[in-house]
């Protein structure tokens, strides 16, 4: 059975240019933002979420300090992606928040690495 990778950003031609290349992978990929994104992430169960940080309404700071309040989501793991630089994230969130981080504007191959990195092949 495919991973299941869902996706949170507010970016549309972003998204749809990411979902293609995952699914291409072999990937099953669902999309969700702002403040619709805790309650998809719960019906969708994700192997893993690709979580942009600046979006408007609900941001994904707040998205990942939900995620980790939820004890059935708090496992999921997470790859900020994002144009925020990493030190700034680690040092804000510390290195625990997150599995992984491919920054914006991405490298497709960076970003498939770190999906493996994390899901395993």
């Amino acid at each position: 059975m495919a991973k299941h990778i869902t996706i949170v950003d507010d970016e549309v031609d972003l998204v749809e240019t990411v979902k293609l290349r995952l699914e291409g992978n072999g990937f099953q990929v669902s999309t969700t933002m702002g403040d619709q994104a805790v309650k998809d992430i719960s019906g969708f169960k994700p192997d893993l979420i690709l979580l942009d940080v600046i979006m408007p309404g609900m941001d994904g700071i707040a998205i990942l300090k939900e995620l980790k309040r939820d004890a059935n989501l708090s496992k999921i793991p997470v790859i900020l992606f994002t144009a925020k630089p990493k030190a700034s994230l680690i040092e804000f969130l510390g290195p625990e928040w997150a599995s992984g981080y491919v920054s914006k504007p991405y490298d497709p191959k960076e970003m498939l690495d770190q999906i493996q990195k994390v899901l395993g092949p």
